[in-house]
């Protein structure tokens, strides 16, 4: 990996910055908000999408995952897309594509449209999570391109949380197709905001087919790395995400809004294990040690959240804290790539390969979980999934470590 061409620090600046060279970067971090929506909308609805199309909790797996399938199909391929169209032009399609499918959705009277519309949305969805991030990078304060990417992270628990208490008021009197109705307009109403947003013409401008090269075997390595705890990461993020729901169901009540706060409470926490996380990496935290921390809380915490035998009160604080501690990874991860390479080229590949590895991930989390829970009865048999994935995570941190050290070395030579 190269640094900066004058050899000057990645770290972020320490100096005051002021709030208004923010607020791009905010509402670039709203729009991933909104674009989350598409996967905030499912959990509350799976059992009024299974009453309606009468489904098994596999096939609700499939309903709820389906959606990554684009992404982890082709997420670096429609990468190189950016380099022709533009960054702005292409998150505008996504938003615009995600909206379509979304109403579209929300008409279908079939399981198989339904699924090919989720996979539509997962379309729009990745271009967006392509473009954010680069015009994030872009459009950051001077210094603090690393924190601009760790707050980032924040996008996906935010949004699902939001449209978790957005469909407990409207499901207990609508239909979940009013749900997508308002997913749909929250997205073309961020269009709008983005299309007044103004964006340099050198952001239309990245280039993807050059730099591959550059990376040399550390650079893809460090890649493979990162791409692959991302991977575990979503799986059993979205296995978490999209079933505790019906977890805590089991546990107290049958009341929507409820359930919908408590789970809401639960991803809300995720998104402030991103914020905190975003606070150490500005104060200059390794992105090893927090990702270490949140695998080893992982696999302590989720055979609590996952036992029906456990008092409801110990699930439910296992619950909280699993979810904060786990937010640590997303925004390590995202906060490495600024410190990679200063080169945007080297930074959008990058962020390629992490969404393309998170999508193949959500891929599969939640379809095996709900297979192996179908088969036992029990959410406790997958257990041993979650520890699998906790210590894939653990040795993915001791490998960031081992070649974070050979890079700033290299550096320094």
């Amino acid at each position: 990996m190269q640094g900066p061409k004058d050899g000057r620090s990645l770290k972020p600046s320490r100096r005051a910055v002021p709030v208004e060279s923010w607020r791009p970067v905010a509402l670039l971090v709203a729009t991933g908000v909104v674009a989350a929506f598409q996967i905030g909308k499912i959990p509350l609805s799976l059992n009024y999408l299974q009453s309606d199309f009468g489904f098994d909790l596999v096939m609700a797996g499939w309903v709820a995952s389906l959606f990554a399938v684009m992404g982890a199909a082709c997420a670096v391929l429609l990468s190189f897309t950016l380099s022709v169209f533009g960054l702005k032009p292409m998150l505008l399609s996504g938003l615009m594509i995600s909206m379509c499918a979304s109403l579209l959705g929300g008409m279908t009277t079939d399981v198989s449209w339904l699924l090919v519309t989720r996979a539509f949305e997962g379309l729009g969805f990745i271009l967006c999570v392509l473009c954010l991030p680069p015009l994030i990078g872009q459009l950051a304060p001077k210094g603090q391109a690393s924190a601009a990417m760790a707050y980032w992270a924040m996008y996906l628990p935010l949004g699902t949380c939001v449209m978790l208490l957005i469909s407990a008021v409207i499901l207990p009197i609508f239909s979940w197709r009013v749900v997508w109705v308002v997913s749909a307009i929250a997205l073309l109403g961020m269009a709008w905001l983005i299309a007044r947003l103004d964006v340099q013409q050198k952001d239309s401008g990245v280039k993807t087919v050059s730099f591959v090269p550059q990376m040399g075997l550390h650079g893809w390595l460090y890649l493979t790395v990162l791409a692959s705890c991302f991977a575990v990461y979503t799986a059993q993020y979205y296995v978490f995400a999209n079933f505790l729901p019906k977890i805590f169901r089991e546990l107290s009540t049958d009341n929507m809004f409820q359930i919908a706060a408590i789970t809401a409470i639960f991803i809300a926490l995720n998104a402030g294990g991103n914020f905190f996380s975003g606070i150490l990496h500005r104060a200059g935290g390794a992105s090893w040690a927090l990702i270490c921390t949140a695998s080893v809380g992982l696999a302590l915490l989720a055979p609590l959240v996952l036992a029906e035998a456990a008092p409801k009160g110990l699930r439910l604080a296992a619950s909280a804290l699993l979810s904060f501690v786990s937010g640590f990874v997303p925004s390590s991860l995202f906060a490495a790539i600024p410190r990679l390479s200063a080169a945007p080229s080297v930074r959008t590949f990058i962020n390629a390969g992490l969404v393309q590895a998170s999508a193949i991930g959500q891929l599969i989390g939640a379809p095996l979980v709900g297979f192996v829970v179908a088969r036992s009865e029990s959410w406790l048999a997958a257990a041993p999934l979650i520890w699998g994935a906790a210590g894939l995570i653990f040795l993915a941190a001791m490998a960031l470590r081992i070649l974070s050290k050979g890079h700033y070395q290299t550096k320094r030579a």
